[in-house]
């Protein structure tokens, strides 16, 4: 007698093997190994193809932006969720300084949004997006501290996001004990 894992198997039924893995286990079971041209996981990542990346659209944008601030002495405005994230805005002749708090104030970003949460990316030719310097808020993220007021220079570009209210989250945590 002939032991079972020597006998010869046909092809029909080697297909039919290989078919009921995949109907009853799904691909995902299998782990296949990654390529040279796989996306890494990295979110800041964005592909020479925009095509590729519809929500990276944004960055690219405001590189652009950047791009066109620096050459016209601006600085970019970009605020997330905005239907024109990235808004060129001009500074003033030489001689006269514009601070972040000048710049959310003049726009109406701090009346409209309430609770900012703001970085500043200061140009640089050896970065693409720019050095990014974080923009410190007061307790209630209403106003922009002092020590982190910075003064804007040509091709800086300041990225502004809604926040939820932090009232509202202190008394959650309180209620929740924390």
């Amino acid at each position: 007698m002939i032991p079972n894992h020597t006998q010869k198997r046909s092809l029909p039924g080697a297909v039919f093997s290989i078919f009921a893995c995949f109907a009853f286990t799904g691909c995902t079971s299998f782990d296949l190994p990654g390529t040279a041209f796989q996306r890494p996981a990295n979110p800041d990542y964005l592909s020479a193809n925009s095509s590729l990346d519809l929500h990276h659209s944004v960055q690219e944008k405001a590189y652009y932006a950047v791009r066109q601030a620096k050459l016209e002495n601006g600085v970019v405005l970009e605020i997330a969720g905005d239907s024109n994230p990235a808004r060129t805005m001009p500074l003033p002749a030489a001689g006269q300084s514009v601070y972040v708090s000048d710049l959310l104030e003049e726009t109406g970003v701090l009346a409209k949004l309430e609770h900012v949460e703001a970085t500043l990316y200061r140009y640089s030719s050896g970065t693409v997006n720019g050095m990014p310097m974080q923009v410190q808020m007061s307790d209630d993220c209403s106003s922009v501290r002092p020590e982190s007021d910075y003064a804007l220079q040509p091709g800086d570009r300041l990225r502004v996001r809604k926040v939820a209210n932090p009232a509202m989250g202190k008394l959650y945590n309180a209620f929740l004990g924390r």
